[in-house]
């Protein structure tokens, strides 16, 4: 199995929320620790996951916060996305706390890029709205 790649921020990626831009750095850094344990063969892995899944949370709450007091038109599609993903996490957590350890490379591969795609895809479009 090659190298995982890391993800990386870049500034073009920005929603013009300093305080969402900051989030979407740090989970940005959150996946690349998650690939570095993985890698090394961590048994840390679950304590990351959680603070992952954690502070996803926290992230995904500011951002709905946004998009409702700017009246964001596409929210609802936005919110599903993230509790989709959500569920998702729920899932590999449970299957992962039941032994299923090939679920490592399944998870992060996942991981890197719904996060990816969200905060560059997703999370730019209403970036977008707020500017205009």
């Amino acid at each position: 199995m090659g190298r995982i790649a890391y993800i990386k921020w870049e500034p073009f990626n920005s929603v013009h929320v300093e305080i969402l831009d900051e989030q979407h750095r740090k989970l940005f850094d959150i996946v690349n620790d998650l690939i570095d344990e993985i890698e090394m063969g961590s048994d840390r892995l679950l304590p990351v996951i959680n603070e992952l899944v954690g502070f996803l949370a926290i992230h995904f709450r500011h951002e709905e916060i946004v998009m409702t007091e700017s009246g964001y038109p596409y929210i609802l599609k936005h919110v599903e996305e993230h509790q989709r993903f959500t569920n998702k996490a729920e899932e590999f957590f449970q299957e992962y706390k039941h032994g299923d350890f090939d679920l490592e490379y399944k998870w992060i591969t996942y991981l890197k890029a719904w996060i990816y795609d969200h905060t560059t895809k997703m999370d730019r479009e209403y970036g977008e709205y707020l500017l205009n």
